[in-house]
């Protein structure tokens, strides 16, 4: 068997086998082929999408994991990350930033974060890129309503074990264990003393493409006026027009 192959079993495995977070639902019969694997996604607490649930795929090509698979929302979203028509994921982790080295519960995870923190400057669908810098509070009318439009009842996905207070508590910054997610370093530590490497690190797998082709580096992050789903007091910058990938 080849490292590839072993390396794409090895990594689908480890997804079914270890909780990915309580938003993640995978099936619970595992997957039907090792390829193509479908789950839903359930919307973070504190965003438009906090209602809904999406069906969602990962597409894994044979080169895997040299090359990123694709990420498709198969329930409809209105969403500047997310292509109107087919769905198509765009976020920095799957496209330039892409390593060997992240794993398909990371790739999950920030798709995750895509929710709470959408990058209207690389958007694939131009409307929902355009309304949420224009306008905030738009823009989370219309999630919203294409939200209770389109989207699956989240409600349905709720684990009986699991109660909405317990749901609401994990927000982007914290894993399913608790640790921090949001700084990659070698150094830093989270309150717990634990050590925050190889953890999800938002502002850097979030930062918009249009950036990063400018020679953005790691050290230069996303200005602060990039509009976060989560924080509705603060309002984007009003800028001119948004560039398809």
């Amino acid at each position: 068997m080849s490292s590839s192959a072993t390396r794409l079993r090895n990594d689908v495995a480890n997804l079914f086998k270890t909780s990915c977070h309580p938003d993640i639902v995978l099936p619970s019969d595992g997957p039907k082929e090792l390829t193509t694997i479908t789950l839903h996604l359930l919307g973070p607490a504190s965003t438009p999408y906090s209602e809904g649930a999406w069906k969602l795929t990962l597409k894994l090509p044979p080169e895997y994991p040299q090359s990123p698979p694709k990420a498709f929302f198969e329930t409809k979203i209105f969403h500047p990350n997310v292509a109107a028509s087919t769905g198509e994921v765009c976020v920095d982790t799957l496209k330039r930033d892409w390593s060997p080295n992240v794993d398909l519960r990371h790739v999950l995870l920030v798709i995750r974060c895509l929710l709470i923190e959408p990058n209207p400057e690389s958007a694939l669908n131009e409307d929902a890129g355009k309304l949420l810098l224009e306008n905030f509070a738009d823009f989370e009318r219309m999630a919203r309503l294409m939200t209770s439009v389109h989207a699956l009842k989240r409600s349905a996905f709720v684990s009986a074990n699991t109660s909405s207070a317990d749901l609401a508590s994990l927000t982007d910054n914290t894993d399913e264990n608790g640790n921090i997610t949001t700084i990659y370093s070698d150094s830093e530590l989270d309150s717990g003393g634990v050590s925050t490497r190889n953890t999800l690190d938002t502002k850097n797998v979030l930062r918009p493409l249009e950036l990063t082709q400018r020679g953005s580096s790691v050290s230069n992050p996303v200005s602060p006026s990039k509009a976060s789903v989560k924080n509705k007091d603060v309002k984007p910058k009003k800028k001119v027009g948004i560039k398809r990938l």
